[in-house]
């Protein structure tokens, strides 16, 4: 199988109660019958699995990534007991190697925390969603009050004493992406992981009278990074330029992590709590259940063996569905179709995949020429799309496969 990650549930509840999170706010309320700590018999289950998981598919490398809720919510007990645990089962697994990460919103990280990271060798990443105005607009407390100000200083705590900052950040298009690059470029980070806001089209993103797409705002934050000659890492940018390229990916995204809940329940990624109450349940726990038994579940077996290959009619029928692989499952649903469906970002993403087509036919004109690559027009290919015969009528293949050999970067 694919995934060479554990997402562990470590803490079901959070300090936090950020407005947009999947977890709390967009209609889930499975967290409410889940033990607030994950308990060391579930640890126990964990790394007896993740051992037959690795000796099964000769894994060489595995990481347990701690998440919650808010991590930092468990005791530092915890920790250190998973580590000790997980270190010596490491010693038994010859040219295996475990890497521990650690998601948190950072306003619990304070110097003892530091010290705990580094002496079991945890590497954090905080949650920052740019400017203080585009945080404090969603990242609340549960008094309502933004936590912009711990977060920041508990990121320039782990840049001074771990040397490394790795941000996640949600997009918020209410605020400019040069106010957002220039704020974490003042802190200093390494690489900020960009998110596309979580919705589906049953609960699709708020329009406001200054609203700028999605599409447009990725393009113009995509335009300032590329011409920084000291950026940092964009790894949502970095996805799209390989596969324009053909270049295959070695890195991490979320069809290679499975979760573990703080009660044990193995499940999908839990993006996909935004589809609707208990919609990532399996009915399997790493108690009675092997980590590969999450292919017996429809929702597994689509989340890691068919999402990027399963798409709607319409995506299929795409020239850019190579490079865009229908975007994130969660994105797809809908209560009448379920996941048979383009994704509600459909438009954004034909727009950014064109721009950066086109930032690389200017970097490179003489392949461009001697390849005969022509130019991506999302008008046409807009077009193309919705001027689709319905779908079992007749279609001239090689008159489609001319259309995504003509608009795409070839090897």
């Amino acid at each position: 199988m694919l995934f060479d990650a554990l997402i562990i549930k470590v803490a079901s509840r959070c300090n936090l109660n950020c407005s947009y999170c999947f977890m709390y706010n967009l209609g889930d309320s499975s967290y409410k019958l889940q033990p607030k700590f994950m308990s060391f018999d579930t640890v126990d289950a964990i790394l007896k699995k993740t051992q037959n998981f690795i000796e099964k598919y000769n894994k060489k490398s595995f990481t347990f990534i701690f998440h919650g809720g808010e991590p930092l919510l468990a005791p530092k007990k915890f920790y250190v007991s998973f580590v000790e645990k997980a270190n010596k089962l490491q010693k038994t697994l010859k040219g295996v190697t475990f890497y521990y990460d650690l998601q948190s919103n950072g306003a619990l990280i304070d110097k003892d925390w530091i010290y705990l990271f580094k002496s079991l060798k945890i590497h954090p990443s905080i949650s920052i969603d740019g400017t203080e105005r585009a945080h404090d607009m969603y990242r609340i407390d549960h008094k309502g009050k933004g936590s912009y100000k711990k977060v920041v200083a508990a990121a320039k705590l782990v840049k001074n004493k771990l040397g490394i900052l790795d941000i996640v950040c949600v997009i918020n298009t209410e605020e400019t992406p040069q106010e957002v690059y220039n704020s974490f470029k003042e802190l200093n980070a390494d690489s900020v992981n960009f998110l596309i806001p979580d919705y589906t089209h049953d609960n699709l993103p708020k329009k406001t009278s200054n609203h700028t797409s999605l599409g447009k705002w990725m393009i113009a934050l995509f335009d300032i990074w590329i011409k920084d000659k000291n950026r940092y890492k964009i790894p949502i940018f970095i996805g799209f330029l390989n596969r324009l390229m053909r270049i295959k990916e070695n890195t991490r995204n979320e069809s290679t992590v499975l979760i573990i809940e703080s009660n044990g329940e193995i499940e999908a990624i839990d993006s996909l709590k935004a589809c609707g109450n208990n919609f990532t349940k399996t009915s399997l726990n790493i108690l009675k259940h092997n980590l590969d038994d999450i292919e017996t579940s429809s929702l597994g077996k689509l989340y890691f063996s068919d999402y990027s290959s399963k798409l709607c009619y319409q995506c299929e029928q795409c020239p850019l569905k190579d490079i865009c692989t229908g975007g994130r499952l969660v994105h797809r649903y809908s209560q009448k179709n379920g996941f048979n469906n383009p994704s509600i970002y459909c438009n954004d993403l034909i727009d950014f995949i064109a721009h950066i087509q086109h930032y690389f036919i200017r970097c490179f004109p003489e392949l461009h020429e001697s390849e005969n690559i022509e130019k991506i027009d999302p008008k046409e290919i807009r077009e193309y799309l919705q001027n689709l015969p319905e779908k079992g009528e007749q279609k001239n293949e090689s008159e489609l496969e001319q259309f995504a050999t003509q608009n795409l970067l070839s090897a």
